[in-house]
């Protein structure tokens, strides 16, 4: 995870509709009239994850206007968004807005605001890594959408989403769950999520998505494409063409309410994607003083029915940071059964900022819950301050830690 500082100018607007102002700047104006009407963007800070997790690139803002642009009713508005990682490293990125300059009254006198690209041609190196930028859509009450439909004479506003993902291939995640449906009795509007998080299509032709506690299986139509950003939906017992047109057709519900796994497989019965839900990590931060040993601390409860097993546990620590593992690291859970700590010995990497080990979690459903641990050295001389570490959970799910050195 990192922290990221974000602006943005727009670069130009290609044909160009008539009276266009701004360029170059934050706030892009065209069109004739008492009003011009316009795009605006408001970079800021965010943290950011590169394994594929969405996060806000920035503000998105449409001020639209009775104006008249001319000739010229569609047209790419180009947007160039400046990346500050810490440490000062920068990348340009860039995008294109679509935008319709719909008739003002009619069956629909919204303007529709559109992304025909959603990858940005630069390439950003982190860590000596490269990674392409992403954009999955606008995100408006708590939805993310492809397509912006923006009320007339109006200001209107929305989050633009993105995420960082290896160049050159698919990268297919179920993201959510909405296990409660708003539907009494057969909760026909739940429904499951898949995003391409990669750079390249991804053909869904003969996938299966399985709900663990009912045993449901959705088979995805041969031809099913699933584009770079682009996300699907597999209702209960609904169809929505905006989210694919997808359903179990089952009239009982498929989602367990408290707690289940969603798994996807390809063609080829190869799990691609798991997706557990219904536990819930409460991160409790420590102090420590240099030199000496912080013990990050996490506490896991399974909020599901059925018991945990055994999984891989990552812990990562700032790369730069004072805090490091000891070759015989090991991860501890508080076995409440046995009423003692239980170790798991890991693998340290070589620069001593990660450990990996295989956990067996041991926790009934129900609410049962148990503390997890593991020991870091802090070097002498460490500079005063919070530093995060991160632990994950074999898709399980994840916590930061902060651990301050006095």
């Amino acid at each position: 995870m990192s922290t990221i500082q974000t602006s943005g100018t727009w670069t130009a607007v290609h044909p160009a509709p008539a009276g266009v102002t701004g360029l170059d700047t934050s706030h892009v104006q065209w069109g004739k009239g008492e009003k011009k009407s316009g795009y605006r963007f408001e970079g800021g800070s965010t943290e950011a994850k590169l394994d594929g997790t969405e996060f806000v690139l920035g503000t998105f803002t449409h001020d639209n206007f009775p104006i008249d642009s001319g000739d010229t009713r569609e047209f790419d508005v180009g947007l160039k968004v400046q990346v500050v990682f810490e440490g000062g490293v920068k990348s340009d990125l860039s995008f294109t807005f679509h935008h319709n300059e719909t008739d003002n009254s009619g069956p629909h006198p919204n303007d529709i605001v559109s992304l025909p690209e959603f990858i940005s041609p630069q390439t950003v190196t982190v860590n000596g890594e490269k990674y392409k930028v992403v954009l999955s859509g606008f995100k408006q009450g708590g939805r993310v959408v492809r397509q912006f439909d923006s009320k007339e004479s109006s200001s209107n506003s929305a989050a633009v989403v993105a995420l960082f993902t290896k160049p050159g291939k698919p990268d297919v995640a179920i993201t959510h769950v909405e296990a409660k449906g708003k539907v009494s009795g057969s909760q026909s509007d739940e429904y499951a999520e898949i995003l391409n998080r990669g750079t390249e299509a991804a053909d869904l032709s003969g996938w299966v998505l399985h709900a663990e506690s009912t045993g449901k299986d959705f088979t995805f139509p041969e031809g099913t494409v699933l584009k770079p950003g682009q996300r699907y939906r597999v209702y209960t017992d609904e169809r929505h063409p905006d989210s694919g047109g997808f359903s179990f057709g089952s009239s009982r519900p498929v989602w367990h309410d408290s707690g289940d796994l969603a798994t996807l497989k390809n063609q080829d019965g190869k799990e691609v994607s798991r997706f557990p839900y219904g536990h819930r990590f409460t991160p409790e931060p420590t102090q420590a003083k240099s030199p000496g040993q912080a013990h990050p601390h996490v506490h896991l409860q399974n909020l599901g029915d059925e018991p945990l097993g055994t999984y891989r546990v990552t812990v990562r620590l700032p790369q730069d940071g004072p805090l490091r593992f000891e070759d015989q690291s090991a991860v501890s859970v508080y076995d409440n059964k046995l009423n003692k700590e239980v170790k798991f010995p890991g693998t340290v990497s070589e620069n001593h900022r990660v450990l990996t080990a295989e956990v067996d979690l041991d926790l009934p459903g129900g609410g049962a819950g148990a503390p997890l641990w593991t020991q870091v050295a802090v070097d002498a001389g460490a500079t005063k301050g919070p530093y995060t570490a991160h632990w994950d959970f074999q898709g399980l799910g994840a916590a930061d830690v902060t651990v301050t050195v006095t």
